[in-house]
């Protein structure tokens, strides 16, 4: 559970006490806003934020810039501290290419899933103004709030279109200087946007029968009462034994190795890790394999993650071959993998193997274990390919930083069986919810409810 206070961002007299808040910043980075301006909007960021009650169990943010293409600086899940927050927005490159505000909206709504509110910052016309009302009507629709803060040449029709014709959500300023003059009239949307209410933990596997208080704005709770059929997927990964091996080679910084070590973390975040669900294990390589945890060594995932956390960095050669014909022991009985139930395998490496990869990895997939290969960099996608044995198994990025882009593909094809229909969480009332997540879009809060998988 989490509930957020904004207190410190709105006035005693507004309706804006415990209330859960997530916020991402969309912010334009082309090359037509100067270094100067750059920096005034990454202050005017930081002041929304050190004026906003950050943590694990209070308000989250997210960072993405957008130029020709989006780059994601950080998830809602990356930083849960303030000041590591402000430290990273004070570490943003400017990318100085292009305006495709309509691919990044795009980005932001399937990547980072917005819970609330997305906040555009933009000095300029967009060039693919033709994506930008499909993909914004998709994010209202979604129940995300847009707000939109223009500058300059800035173009008030896309700003409108962006907000919904909400013109109480749109912002403009003739300059970036006068960014901060909108600290109040923006946290006062964010407060009268925001309802009272709880939410509960992300899930993708089913869990035990328990009490489940949801959440929604008013808004969304008349749409949801009124239809009361929504598709949800809890129950897809009922039980699963999950195996990371990551690559700690030289080829990889110690930096991106503790990139590598937070994505991880925040992966396993998503299952309800114990003896009678999800069972995770993970080993390291470069030059030869190293053993860290396997499958029966926690139950609590907790654990696993504090674990995680400690791995330590080596360096050396990309052994990849013989790292799998080693993790095969993992997903043998006598490793304690579990009989009948989805075995996976996740990947990590950023380099070419220096030895063949391919028997190995076959011998896996034989033993049923499903293997996704996630690739950092100048990636050798044929022997990718030959790993995984599928193309939509193998996810590729640029950099270690935009991990957190393929987080939610990662946990969803994992917790997908090709042998299982879509499954659903059995509440009081006949009611089904949309959602990849746990009670990601919520409606209001009844007396109880309880969820059951069957």
């Amino acid at each position: 559970m989490r509930k957020t206070t904004l207190t410190c961002i709105c006035s005693s007299s507004t309706v804006c006490k415990d209330i859960p808040s997530d916020i991402i910043f969309l912010t334009d980075s082309s090359e037509s806003i100067s270094e100067k301006d750059f920096q005034k909007m990454k202050d005017f960021m930081k002041t929304v934020i050190s004026k906003s009650i950050v943590g694990q169990n209070e308000v989250h943010i997210g960072v993405m810039q957008y130029s020709s293409s989006p780059y994601l600086e950080f998830d809602l899940t990356q930083h849960y501290n303030q000041s590591r927050i402000l430290n990273a927005i004070d570490k943003m490159e400017q990318i100085k290419e292009g305006t495709r505000t309509g691919r990044a909206i795009t980005e932001v709504s399937h990547e980072l899933m917005v819970h609330q509110i997305l906040m555009v910052i933009t000095d300029g016309e967009a060039s693919d103004p033709h994506r930008l009302k499909e993909e914004s009507d998709a994010l209202r629709e979604n129940g995300i709030t847009v707000i939109s803060i223009g500058v300059m040449e800035a173009k008030r029709e896309e700003l409108e279109t962006m907000a919904g014709d909400d013109t109480s959500k749109v912002f403009f300023v003739d300059n970036f200087k006068d960014l901060e003059t909108l600290y109040k009239e923006v946290s006062s949307v964010i407060c009268s946007t925001t309802k009272p209410g709880k939410r509960c933990q992300e899930y993708h596997l089913c869990v035990e029968p328990s009490k489940l208080p949801m959440l929604g704005s008013q808004q969304s709770c008349l749409l949801l009462i009124r239809t009361n059929v929504f598709l949800f997927h809890l129950a897809v990964c009922n039980q699963t034994d999950v195996v990371f091996l990551l690559d700690y080679s030289s080829s990889i910084t110690p930096e991106d190795h503790e990139i590598m070590k937070n994505f991880t973390a925040d992966v396993v975040k998503s299952f309800e890790v114990s003896e009678k669900f999800a069972h995770v294990g993970l080993a390291q390589f470069s030059d030869n394999p190293r053993d860290e945890f396997d499958l029966k060594k926690y139950y609590n995932k907790e654990d696993v993650i504090g674990h995680i956390h400690r791995l330590e960095y080596n360096g050396g050669n990309t052994y990849l071959g013989k790292a799998l014909r080693h993790i095969k022991r993992y997903f043998q009985e006598s490793g304690e993998s579990r009989r009948d139930i989805p075995k996976n395998l996740v990947l990590f490496t950023d380099g070419n193997s220096h030895d063949d990869v391919g028997k190995d990895a076959t011998a896996l997939r034989d033993m049923g274990v499903t293997v996704f290969a996630i690739a950092v960099g100048d990636i050798y996608y044929l022997q990718l390919l030959q790993i995984t044995g599928a193309s939509e198994q193998v996810f590729e990025v640029q950099n270690f930083k935009s991990l957190g882009n393929i987080k939610t593909k990662i946990i969803d094809e994992i917790c997908k069986s090709e042998h299982d229909e879509p499954k659903f969480g059995k509440l009081e009332k006949e009611t089904h919810l949309i959602s990849n997540f746990l009670f990601r879009n919520t409606v209001k809060q009844p007396e109880s409810l309880t969820s059951h998988c069957f």
